[in-house]
């Protein structure tokens, strides 16, 4: 199933839901539509009938975005790019596909450089790319910083859209990884996939119920999948929001009959960095991500943030952007982050730890180099 939501400012989300193993997530396509009509749509999913007449009833899509290689979001990439085959292409750095990496283009290079990749690119991944989203030079490669950038290293709407680009690829890990943030410069929008997210306090009691403290209906995708019986169970929405960042099913005992789930009660209704990103990515990269967060805050200002995943939009700015990555900071003073991060108790790191030991003990991937639980609450 697919659902449409408004996001206002001419912005709408088309949500389908993923589940694997005992994880069940919802995930988004963000759609923006521009002055003259047209769609820019960032991180399309499964184009079945019913997703694409939704799509199609907002507009023409003309511009098509794939702004991460985290296969849940490149899957359907191939399959949408078919059906929307006059739709402008661009992608993140380091995809990969069915016939190896499709390469990174640098700011350093000249337009025959960029070509080359990108036909190569399209040859890789099995279908049509126009081009992809550049990174920085390297130090020390910047003596054509003063010449134009040649025309086909930027997508057409480079002129309304900010853009921020992370690609990292460390020696011992399967492959780059890649996220790219983008700030929609009329609507002051910042879009990005799965770089924060904001969980939502969900009520499964009937609307109106006295008892119901809690802010939000759960979203009604998730009745696609699930039986009412299921649906209304309390601990339901913090034991799916637990098992999709990677957190223990910890509870602790209260006074009511209900089940208190700190790690739960430690994310909702704020701007976070999700867990597995903290433990996965920051861990391994902290200094590569810390600049892209710092180049995100020195885009065009935006109020307001659209996610693939949980909230959208959310009322945030650049401020609330970097109090995300706190932990981060190599000098911050623990009362600094107790004020800042999430208060996630450090025996709630447990799973996220033994995944990274059984990474390293097996030799899977880069070892961590960064403490990411900084500023977890001791108990």
């Amino acid at each position: 199933a697919t659902y449409r939501y408004s996001l206002g400012r001419n912005a709408w989300a088309l949500e389908q839901l993923i589940a694997f193993a005992n994880v069940t997530a919802t995930i988004r396509t963000n759609v923006i539509k521009e002055e003259n009509g047209e769609l820019w749509v960032c991180g399309p999913l499964w184009p079945t009938d019913e997703y694409c007449a939704l799509l199609d009833e907002l507009g023409p899509v003309t511009n098509v975005v794939l702004p991460t290689n985290a296969l849940e979001h490149k899957a359907a990439m191939k399959q949408f790019v078919r059906k929307y085959p006059d739709a402008e292409v661009w992608i993140s750095p380091g995809q990969y596909g069915p016939f190896g990496e499709c390469g990174v283009v640098t700011e350093d290079m000249d337009e025959d450089q960029v070509n080359r990749v990108v036909r190569k690119a399209a040859k890789t991944m099995g279908y049509r790319v126009d081009g992809i989203l550049p990174l920085r030079a390297q130090p020390g490669t910047q003596s054509k910083a003063h010449e134009p950038k040649p025309k086909n290293m930027f997508p057409s709407w480079a002129d309304r859209f900010d853009t921020a680009v992370l690609c990292v690829d460390l020696p011992g890990n399967a492959g780059p990884t890649s996220e790219c943030a983008f700030v929609h410069k009329p609507s002051k929008t910042l879009v990005v996939t799965d770089a924060v997210i904001c969980v939502p306090s969900v009520s499964t009691t009937a609307a109106g119920d006295n008892d119901s403290t809690l802010q939000f209906p759960i979203q009604p995708i998730f009745s696609s999948y699930f039986d009412e019986t299921t649906l209304s169970d309390p601990t339901f929405w913090p034991r799916t929001v637990l098992q999709a960042v990677f957190l223990p099913l910890r509870t602790e005992p209260s006074k009511s009959e209900m089940a208190v789930y700190p790690g739960y009660e430690a994310l909702t209704n704020r701007l976070v960095r999700a867990p597995i990103l903290r433990a996965f990515a920051d861990a391994r990269a902290p200094d590569s991500v810390r600049d892209w967060v710092n180049r995100i805050a020195g885009l065009t200002t935006f109020d307001r943030i659209i996610t693939a995943h949980f909230a959208s939009p959310i009322n945030a700015g650049q401020d609330l952007f970097t109090g995300a990555f706190a932990h981060l900071d190599r000098d911050a003073s623990l009362d600094e982050l107790s004020s800042t991060l999430p208060p996630i108790a450090c025996q709630d790191w447990s799973t996220l730890d033994s995944l990274n030991d059984f990474i390293g003990d097996n030799k899977l991937g880069a070892p961590v180099v960064y403490d990411f639980r900084r500023g977890c609450k001791a108990e």
